[in-house]
């Protein structure tokens, strides 16, 4: 990667999708990162957390990332990509956990799809 952003783009991190994801090792998830943190580009990364927590929450109903990803920025203002991004990644690391989630002290399980089916 380091050849890469050397001999292509002068060593300089490029700031699209598609330059980003051109480099060795970078895909969406990283792209989106570095587009969101580095250039303060709207952005979603979907994670494992991501992933699994929209998906479990109901902002989104996908089998994959980048499905994810597109349900997400369908369903969010652009302007709150980012920060919803490091929300949701926030949220499953704090609460609602892989193995486990936490329902009993989630802020949010009045709105939670997978709540809802627990307490039926």
């Amino acid at each position: 990667m380091c050849r890469q952003l050397k001999e292509n783009f002068n060593g300089e991190v490029p700031g699209t999708m598609e330059e980003l994801t051109s480099l060795a090792g970078a895909g969406r998830k990283t792209a989106n990162v570095v587009l969101s943190n580095a250039f303060g580009v709207p952005a979603i990364a979907v994670d494992t957390h991501v992933f699994r927590v929209s998906n479990r929450i109901g902002l989104a109903k996908a089998d994959n990332v980048k499905d994810t990803e597109i349900q997400l920025m369908k369903e969010l203002p652009k302007k709150e990509w980012s920060l919803t991004h490091h929300l949701i990644i926030f949220h499953g690391r704090r609460c609602c956990y892989a193995r486990k989630p936490d329902c009993g002290r989630c802020v949010i399980r009045e709105y939670c799809d997978y709540y809802k089916e627990l307490i039926k």
